[in-house]
């Protein structure tokens, strides 16, 4: 990679940013987590209570990118082939005829607003697709685009009519990315752009071909061994049957972070390393998303929701354990 090539990039990202922060006011640092995800080629979890803009934001991030884009509103009822299509039995003059016809998967951004109101069945039909980018019906392969992603809502206080998403999947998501309460001074400027004639809205940016190139330049960021051992020790870190886990690990973790974490981490790294101008990795860039590199990761024991535990609680000790190794 030349440096040119970083700055095309640093360029198009600093575009793609401010132009969604026009949109989703007070969430910075969830606009630059939620796309370094997506320039990282991954699956975002957007988490938030309703009003703080997870479906504004990913919509807003189909639009700048341009990529194609599919929605799925999630709720108990919702079946596998309203997700993934299936095979119709269509009559002719010439005898019966069975046609696959696709269904919202197959287009390069797809939405899943309210995941975890689907039922285990339902999640469970997006597990191939978010890691093969393929979907297997009726024996049949079906492959996705080489840009999908699927960008997740969830709302962490509603309990009724919500089921847990499985462990398998929350790891499959690069990041989850919460949105705080705004504060009442964004509040106010909330209101002030939104009850006007025209509500602000996004424009495209690029389309999909310079959002590939931006993925592929993502890629081609050097890193030293020695930056992926370091990150490698600090998730390992995370696992309590690992020898450099705290006590606070060792005690209130089930089940820690794993070669995904891992992954997440030196890619999202990568997209920072582009951000500061750079072509290579340093140990500041991995460490910037690692917080929502491994919530969603993290199973805590019993002790350990006794306790209080929470991966802002984890992540230090496991920073203090890692810094003292050295």
């Amino acid at each position: 990679m030349v440096d040119d090539d970083a700055r095309k990039f640093c360029e198009q990202d600093q575009r793609l940013r401010s132009c969604i922060e026009e949109v989703i006011l007070g969430q910075q640092e969830a606009v630059a987590a939620a796309s370094a995800t997506l320039l990282a080629g991954g699956h975002l979890l957007l988490v938030g209570v309703p009003g703080t803009g997870k479906t504004k934001l990913a919509e807003s991030l189909s639009v700048v990118t341009g990529l194609s884009r599919g929605r799925i509103q999630f709720t108990p009822d919702l079946l596998p082939a309203d997700i993934l299509g299936g095979e119709t039995l269509l009559p002719g003059t010439e005898g019966d005829r069975v046609e696959f016809r696709p269904g919202p998967v197959f287009t390069q951004l797809l939405i899943a607003d309210e995941i975890n109101r689907g039922t285990p069945r339902t999640q469970s039909a997006l597990l191939e697709a978010m890691q093969e980018r393929a979907v297997t019906i009726a024996g049949t392969r079906h492959p996705l685009d080489p840009l999908f992603s699927v960008i997740a809502t969830r709302n962490p206080i509603e309990m009724e009519g919500t089921y847990p998403l499985p462990e398998a999947q929350r790891d499959r998501f690069l990041l989850e990315v919460p949105l705080p309460d705004p504060g009442s001074d964004v509040l106010a400027r909330i209101a002030a752009v939104t009850t006007r004639e025209h509500d602000p809205e996004v424009t495209p940016l690029l389309d999909p071909k310079q959002f590939a190139q931006m993925q592929r330049t993502v890629r081609r960021v050097i890193v030293a061994d020695s930056v992926i051992e370091r990150a490698a020790r600090w998730v390992g870190a995370t696992r309590p049957g690992d020898p450099a886990a705290p006590a606070e690990v060792r005690e209130g973790v089930r089940l820690g972070a794993g070669a995904r974490a891992l992954q997440a981490l030196i890619l999202c790294g990568k997209v920072e390393a582009l951000r500061a101008g750079r072509t290579h990795m340093a140990d500041e860039d991995w460490r910037r998303w690692r917080h929502e590199g491994i919530r969603h990761r993290l199973v805590l024991s019993l002790e350990g929701e006794l306790s209080g535990f929470g991966p802002e609680e984890i992540v230090s000790a496991v920073d203090r354990a890692v810094a003292h190794l050295g």
